[in-house]
């Protein structure tokens, strides 16, 4: 909302990190607080079993699209999107880029600091088959993957500069000091990191964002998490035997934390 770089035409809201339920006020009251006035926010899928099922957010980018070319920012599982081109292929030529948070190399594991059970691939594995819907498309992929942002930590300093501006304080500062509390115990790291942002920063300052287009494929291989248990992997490689590719971001300057703290605090 703070960088002119982006015009924000709507907002799609999926499942994910919360139920629906929660998802979609939370996302109306961050849009009411910090958004453009009248900025729309849309419900979309409640889980992964709605993939193809029209919804409101799929609808309203689905007339988005039909006004003027877009680039898409997911930001959770891409259920709503891949519902939007399943039933509307057409579309597809409209959409200039999708830049989703998601994928791995081979081997890889989603782990920090001290932490000992890996992290899942969340967005990817809450719904794999709505990823396949994307990567058949044709439409250029971008990933800002767990790679790029486990390089990026957003520290305690970083957090209680939100302090001194009492509109973002009252609304964020008490979560992240939580949250921050909570990756301290977990993981023996005392900071939080900005896996959203990365991706709009690809967007908004794409010369600090270090990518390479890479194979990609989804495979299914040994859950890393679950033994005895195989699971869906997003997989990039040079190695891979595959005519789609994808860009993959792996590394952001260390121009990003300022300039993302300079455009939270913008009045």
């Amino acid at each position: 909302f703070n960088s002119p770089e982006i015009d924000v035409r709507g907002i799609s809201v999926v499942f994910g990190n919360s139920p629906l339920t929660v998802g979609y006020p939370n996302a109306k009251e961050i849009a009411k607080r910090f958004g453009p006035k009248n900025i729309p926010v849309y419900k979309g899928a409640a889980n992964r079993h709605e993939l193809g099922t029209k919804t409101d957010a799929s609808a309203a980018l689905a007339r988005a699209l039909e006004k003027e070319p877009l680039t898409i920012l997911a930001l959770g599982p891409v259920t709503n999107v891949a519902t939007m081109l399943m039933n509307n292929p057409r579309l597809r030529a409209q959409v200039n880029e999708i830049v989703a948070v998601a994928g791995r190399r081979p081997g890889q594991q989603f782990l920090l600091g001290n932490g000992d059970t890996p992290l899942r691939d969340f967005n990817f594995e809450s719904d794999a088959p709505a990823m396949q819907v994307l990567l058949k498309s044709g439409i250029p992929i971008t990933l800002a993957p767990f790679e790029i942002s486990s390089k990026t930590p957003l520290t305690k300093s970083d957090i209680e500069r939100f302090s001194k501006h009492p509109k973002i304080a009252d609304f964020y500062l008490q979560p992240l000091r939580d949250r921050i509390k909570r990756f301290k115990e977990r993981f023996n790291v005392p900071a939080v990191f900005p896996f959203d942002t990365l991706a709009v920063a690809y967007i908004t300052s794409p010369h600090w964002i270090s990518c390479i287009e890479l194979p990609a494929e989804i495979q299914t291989l040994p859950n890393d998490i679950q033994p005895n248990q195989n699971k869906p992997y997003l997989i990039v490689s040079s190695e891979l035997v595959t005519q789609i590719k994808v860009n993959y971001c792996h590394t952001a300057s260390q121009k990003f934390v300022p300039d993302l703290m300079r455009r939270f605090l913008r009045k």
